[in-house]
């Protein structure tokens, strides 16, 4: 598949970055999947517990509350699933971009590539999808990619070169309107070179040009060419009649807003998985709701836990908790154009004012740690140097005074040029672990002398704000995109799009661009690690945690991996053991 796409860790259709397929492993590398111990029944001790390695191994981390099958018969062909997605139309590309979304999109849609492993040890790898094989000319402004023969729809047709073409198509197209189509800029063209072969032009010569074609799934022309472009927005839900897939299932029915059931794919050109026959999915409204669901035995699989919840999971029979790396982080952005927060030197106070460690311990239960950068521990190219602010409150006061922050008029507020030190800190609507700190970074920054007052808001309204600089402070989170592209956050011509702290740095701008154009990304590691200092000592925005995920499942359902990329990975390989 594709790049890991940089979804909001709140849900939220906007992405800061370049767009990642959220992909499964292929071929003999799904194949070694973690497998569940022999025994059927394991023996119940009083305690048994896996000390959790925070961020130690991409994908399954840690293995808890191991404990003995209740006996209760269930139907072994079927795996129930819960987890909290929205499913309006089949169309990616005018479907709501959400890692949920993607995850289940992606159990019934192939990109031409897929990308393989994690981001610890180097810049994304590719492997075969729909594409057997491909080659750069010698230029590098061609790519010629050759499909399997073997691929179809699940309604019999072969999957061509057409679709592809058709798919770039949709992609471009300014009535389609797909969130993540400027990332197809670098393409000028796919031509139809033979019914399996297609010929992808580039204006220049990019290192991401193997993500950019890989940045989508391959759509069916012959099930979707007859409703026109400028339709497709006003009827999401067509696209479900008559629906085609090229993946390893297909969608079989579906209960709008609760349920989707997907079955075996028997046309897949890989055999052997799906092992499961079908695969329900239900929506679940909140954490609680989910665990509520596992325990009473209506749910085989819960994704999405809450570090709160995980709790009433820990140690319970029959269930078994995986804690795993994501590439989510939290920070608070400050706004540059306000007054209160137009110096660095302000804004590293307001880090040393703020107790991060506390925030963690207190909301995530140790499934988190403070963040240091955006380019978070996980990744090849993070600055293992770089150490978090500390909670300083003394240090916070001074740095605030040498900046002019002092309290002119007694009234424990501290002031510059008449203006108190007063703001609002929003959030999104429905963010509970966000606000939940919010309410400790008032705390903390009150002690120090500033007002801060928290405030939710529903999302759209949030995001126009974000976008325009219409707000002073905000609590929001980013998924990262592992090329490791921060031009959306922090470029200074982003401003007015996802850099939203309207930050603008000549040395960042000329660090990111410099970056982006370079045919190896490991020449560009001290490009990164100089951005993350200078990002470190201006703080446009203030990191505040790196989470992990949290899902359960039932002991007996083996090969249960969800990892950084999608809570779904590996999917065709979850089956109960015999």
């Amino acid at each position: 598949m594709g790049r890991g796409r940089p979804f909001r860790d709140s849900g939220l259709s906007q992405r800061p970055g370049r767009p990642k397929r959220v992909g499964r492993a292929h071929g003999a590398f799904r194949r070694r999947s973690a497998r569940a111990a022999d025994s059927r029944c394991r023996r119940i001790r009083s305690r048994r517990y896996l000390p959790l390695r925070r961020f130690a191994v991409a994908g399954l981390a840690a293995v808890v509350g191991l404990g003995c099958s209740t006996g209760t018969p269930r139907d072994t062909t079927s795996v129930r699933v819960g987890l909290r997605f929205e499913y309006p139309t089949p169309n990616e590309l005018i479907g709501p971009p959400t890692l949920a979304y993607q995850a289940i999109n992606d159990q019934m849609f192939l990109s031409l590539m897929e990308e393989q492993g994690d981001l610890r040890d180097g810049p994304p790898v590719w492997a075969p999808g729909l594409a057997e094989g491909w080659e750069f000319s010698g230029d590098r402004l061609q790519l010629t990619v050759r499909l399997r023969s073997d691929a179809r729809w699940s309604d019999g047709q072969p999957v061509t070169a057409e679709d592809v073409r058709f798919t770039w198509l949709a992609q471009v197209n300014a009535d389609v309107a797909w969130a993540y189509s400027d990332y197809k800029d670098s393409i000028t063209n796919v031509e139809v070179v033979a019914p399996h072969t297609v010929r992808f032009h580039f204006n220049a010569d990019l290192p991401t040009a193997l993500a950019d074609v890989s940045t989508g799934t391959i759509l069916p022309r012959h099930a979707w060419e007859t409703r026109p472009f400028t339709e497709w927005r006003s009827d999401p839900g067509w696209f479900f009649e008559g629906l085609a897939t090229n993946g390893p299932f297909r969608l079989e029915s579906r209960t709008p807003g609760r349920e989707l059931v997907l079955g075996r794919n028997e046309g897949h050109f890989e055999a052997g998985p799906p092992r499961a026959e079908r695969v329900i999915l239900r929506a679940v409204p909140d954490g609680t709701a989910l665990v509520n669901q596992l325990l009473a035995g209506e749910l085989d699989v819960a994704s999405g836990i809450t570090a709160a919840d995980a709790a009433r999971i820990d140690g319970r029979p029959g269930l078994r908790l995986i804690a795993y790396n994501n590439r989510q982080y939290a920070f608070v952005v400050w706004n540059t154009r306000k007054p209160w927060f137009e110096d660095a030197a302000t804004r590293r106070a307001l880090a040393l004012a703020i107790d991060r460690r506390a925030i963690v311990d207190t909301i995530w239960h140790g499934h988190a740690k403070v963040g240091a950068s955006p380019v978070i521990s996980t990744t090849w190219a993070h600055d293992t140097n770089l150490e978090p602010w500390p909670h300083d409150p003394a240090a916070a006061r001074a740095a605030l005074a040498d900046a002019g922050w002092i309290d002119a008029d007694g009234d424990g507020i501290l002031d510059r040029g008449g203006a108190p030190f007063r703001f609002e800190l929003a959030t999104y609507t429905g963010a509970i672990s966000r606000w939940n700190a919010m309410q400790m970074i008032q705390a903390d920054l009150r002690a120090v002398g500033i007002d801060a007052q928290p405030r939710r808001v529903e999302p759209s309204a949030l995001n126009a704000k974000l976008h325009e600089q219409d707000f002073d402070a905000a609590a929001s989170g980013f998924a990262i995109d592992t090329n490791l592209d921060f031009r959306a956050l922090f470029h200074s011509e982003e401003i007015g799009g996802f850099n939203f702290a309207a930050y603008a740095n000549p040395e960042v701008d000329r660090l990111i661009d410099t970056f982006s154009s370079r045919p190896d990304p490991l020449e560009g590691r001290e490009d990164l690690h100089r951005l993350q200092r200078i990002l470190h000592e201006d703080q446009p925005l203030l990191v505040l945690w790196e989470s992990m995920s949290l899902a359960a499942h039932d002991e007996e359902l083996e090969s249960v991996a969800p990892n950084a990329l999608s809570p779904l990975a590996n999917l065709e390989e979850w089956a109960w053991r015999e």
